[in-house]
């Protein structure tokens, strides 16, 4: 069956899953933040995970809003998980699966991602600049409107049509906050 086929987990379910893997406190939901999270925030950041070491299955699940900070993020399938704006600032990944995530305007700057499977992920309006990518995969990735320097180019294959479709910066715009 096609990943991209199978159903993701509803937000209820994704908590359940992550109290039964140890990332959550047993009967803990965290709240769903109402826009993208930062590290300063003073309203409840929901589903968080910061400076730990992340692995596992996080599969078809549900996790918009998340925050990822000063983590490492290794051996990790997220294949076709919704992390809709989320923010993924000053994190290594290394040999993750994100192929047909839902990584919509995400905030993935600072980080390094090493060996990561993009394919088929939306990244529409994400933004990676002062973001490192060795080896890794961006086939059919939907990159409309992504942020991306024309620096960052020279290390990424990209289709002609994913090409067209980033919107190239020029520089490499603010730090994010938490560094």
């Amino acid at each position: 069956m096609d990943i991209a086929a199978q159903p993701r987990r509803d937000y209820e379910q994704t908590c359940r899953e992550l109290q039964t893997l140890g990332w959550l406190e047993p009967g803990s939901f965290p709240p769903l933040p109402r826009q993208s999270p930062k590290y300063d925030d003073e309203e409840p950041l929901g589903v968080t995970f910061f400076r730990t070491r992340v692995s596992g299955d996080f599969s078809n699940m549900t996790l918009p809003r998340t925050f990822f900070g000063r983590s490492e993020i290794s051996s990790v399938s997220f294949r076709n998980t919704d992390l809709s704006e989320s923010t993924l600032c000053w994190n290594d990944f290394i040999a993750v699966d994100f192929s047909h995530c839902c990584l919509r305007a995400n905030d993935l700057r600072a980080s390094e991602f090493s060996g990561v499977n993009f394919t088929g992920s939306d990244l529409r309006d994400a933004d990676l600049r002062r973001s490192k990518f060795a080896d890794c995969d961006f086939t059919d990735a939907n990159l409309h409107g992504a942020k991306l320097t024309r620096r960052q180019a020279a290390g990424l294959r990209l289709s002609v049509s994913q090409w067209e479709s980033v919107a190239w910066q020029n520089d490499e715009g603010e730090k994010p906050g938490g560094g």
